[in-house]
């Protein structure tokens, strides 16, 4: 087993809404880095980070649970966290070890009650957190509603550095931001990437996206808000480092597309009431 110096490991908190797709997010985040061979899926009880009977029953998370995967050199264990007002109180002691969070919103819902709750937890102890407007593939759902939601709630800290291309089951990919080059899912479920350029429909919805994403870097660096006076533009590498900088600052919370896919509400005759049941052994 390969051993992380403690530069290299990072903890990254999944938090949000019951039923926004964090379990489902984990299991696709572990099937593209390759630490599982196949994707699980929350309706087929076959998810990593929902292993207890009750959670396979129900189909809802019910603790914080680990899973890790190897990225690029780096170790990053993943928190897994539940969503749900009985429970969702787990995620504060997931926060407590996190350096990051992500916080997914759903795109058909967009913020919701335990999304204000859970962005607090991560204010309380100061988490940067980056916001994955989820389930964009589902009907009725709508990027730009649910970014409107999200600026109303949380400010315009909140600033996209993707936008998707398709909408409802024809979204297929994302537009990034940061490099102006669009990223294609392949739909063999392989979770594969084609890069490309930024299709002709986007081409002014992305120019314009990316120059408000420069400005709000520019806004959080006296050096680099100079240079975007002088030139009214950032360079590919101020752009990210700042990005990084403001980011960890909590300057800016980086808004990400998604579609990683939900198991469905449980219905209410099944969902969990009272204490939460702990695993055998469990303090």
């Amino acid at each position: 087993m390969k051993v992380f110096d403690t530069p290299d490991i990072r903890n990254v908190a999944l938090i949000g809404h019951g039923d926004s797709g964090k379990t489902s997010l984990v299991s696709a985040m572990l099937f593209v880095a390759g630490a599982v061979t196949r994707l699980g899926r929350v309706e087929d009880g076959t998810t990593t980070t929902d292993f207890d009977d009750e959670e396979i029953e129900r189909k809802i998370s019910l603790q914080t649970a680990l899973a890790h995967l190897e990225w690029k050199g780096k170790k990053v264990n993943l928190l897994d966290t539940p969503g749900y007002a009985a429970f969702v109180a787990d995620a504060k002691g997931a926060l407590a070890v996190a350096d990051a969070a992500l916080l997914l919103v759903e795109g058909v819902a967009g913020v919701q009650v335990i999304t204000e709750r859970v962005f607090k937890f991560a204010q309380e102890v100061a988490v940067p957190r980056i916001f994955v407007i989820n389930k964009l593939d589902r009907e009725r759902a709508s990027f730009e509603r649910t970014m409107e939601s999200i600026q109303a709630r949380f400010d315009r800290r909140a600033v996209p550095v993707q936008i998707p291309i398709g909408v409802e089951q024809g979204f297929r990919g994302v537009v990034d931001l940061l490099t102006m080059k669009a990223l294609i899912t392949a739909k063999d479920g392989t979770g594969a990437v084609t890069t490309g350029e930024v299709p002709d429909d986007l081409k002014d919805a992305a120019s314009e996206a990316h120059a408000k994403l420069v400005e709000m870097v520019a806004e959080t660096d006296d050096v680099l808000m100079e240079a975007f006076f002088e030139s009214g533009e950032l360079s590919a590498e101020q752009i990210v480092n700042g990005m990084h900088r403001a980011f960890l600052q909590r300057k800016i919370f980086p808004v990400v597309c998604a579609s990683a896919p939900a198991g469905g509400r449980a219905p209410a005759s099944r969902r969990p009431r009272g204490p939460r049941p702990r695993a055998p052994g469990a303090r």
